[in-house]
């Protein structure tokens, strides 16, 4: 069906004059066969028709391609009425002088077997007009449906661009916190630096690869979650507890890059950070045939005020993503601040 629809597409943008060409044959023919079946004389029905046909086509396009698109699309209802109704009065005038003439020539000339008396012009005149009106319809029609699709496309993109933009917000944000972890243990002339460099150096790979895509593999996530928790636990050691746990099918889901990052990155920067005793942190993914469900759960000693850049980015991020089809629930407790999400398949 899609191949039907772009072949449609190729042939009315590169082949539009013979579309339009078979349009008015079509139309000529069924105005011979419809005129023509009353007395059997089709001959005359092509040449009357034949004559008046012109002004039709010309008042059709004429409309369809000057005044529709200069003062319909425009919005210019009064000028559009205006000359519409001229139009039509010229063209009816045009013809009825067509007609007239046609008459008179015939009557002199004598013509066998065309008898002007015998053929219902007025009809014929009225049908002739309801053609434009149909051409009109048609044009508006096509104009709707290429209005809609780049109204999507312009939304499309439009959503690209921002989510785009969010990300563009979130990884240097979470650089700028790994650095300072990197920072601390070089000034503190630690051995385990080196593992520090590493541990950043594949989550920087992740970002620059996989973090442009839409969707990355469950899997490829939550390792880089186990990353970023092994380079804070360099930085804060037994001053924090971290709890993991990834059950049920994960293989076949897919999620948003760096949405689980950031729950990890927002439970040390307002649940480890702050505070100067032990803390802790509680991580849980569990998948099934339908959804994932994601469990953030971390210590805090006092209200924080707002959630950061990272927990507003996600939530615009999941929306960008999912639409209204996620259910993401915030709990702010005096001594647990918990993060729920359920995520469907992408």
């Amino acid at each position: 069906m899609k191949r039907i629809e772009l072949l449609l597409d190729r042939i009315f943008t590169h082949q539009r004059w013979i579309i339009h060409a078979l349009w008015w044959f079509i139309i000529l023919l069924l105005y011979v066969i419809f005129f023509g079946r009353k007395n059997s004389n089709y001959l005359q029905t092509l040449f009357f028709v034949g004559l008046l046909m012109p002004v039709t086509i010309g008042t059709t396009y004429l409309l369809n391609y000057y005044l529709v698109p200069r003062y319909l699309m425009k919005e210019r209802y009064g000028f559009f009425l205006l000359y519409f109704i001229y139009t039509l009065i010229g063209s009816i005038f045009l013809e009825m002088m067509i007609a007239m003439l046609t008459f008179i020539v015939m009557a002199g000339v004598n013509i066998k077997n065309m008898n002007p008396a015998s053929f219902d012009f007025f009809f014929l005149l009225t049908s002739l007009l309801m053609v434009v009106f149909l051409g009109v319809a048609v044009k508006m029609v096509l104009h709707w449906r290429q209005s809609k699709e780049n109204y999507q496309k312009l939304m499309h993109d439009k959503v690209e661009t921002e989510l785009k933009f969010l990300k563009s917000q979130l990884n240097p944000h979470f650089l700028f916190n790994t650095l300072n972890n990197l920072y601390y243990l070089t000034t503190e002339k630690s051995d385990r630096a080196p593992q520090a460099i590493i541990a950043l150096s594949e989550i920087l790979d992740y970002v620059l690869h996989s973090g442009k895509s839409t969707f990355v593999p469950l899997k490829e996530e939550l390792k880089q979650v186990d990353n970023y928790i092994a380079l804070e636990l360099l930085r804060y050691e037994d001053r924090v507890s971290i709890e993991t746990n990834y059950s049920g099918d994960l293989d076949r889901h897919k999620i948003g890059p760096m949405i689980l990052i950031s729950l990890i990155e927002n439970a040390f920067k307002h649940g480890v950070m702050p505070v100067v005793g032990k803390t802790w942190v509680q991580f849980q993914v569990e998948g099934n045939e339908k959804a994932v469900r994601i469990r953030m759960r971390n210590s805090t000693q006092k209200q924080v005020a707002g959630s950061g850049i990272g927990l507003a980015n996600l939530k615009s991020q999941l929306t960008y993503l999912y639409n209204d089809r996620f259910v993401l629930t915030v709990d702010h407790g005096d001594k647990e601040f918990t993060i729920t999400m359920e995520l469907p398949i992408a």
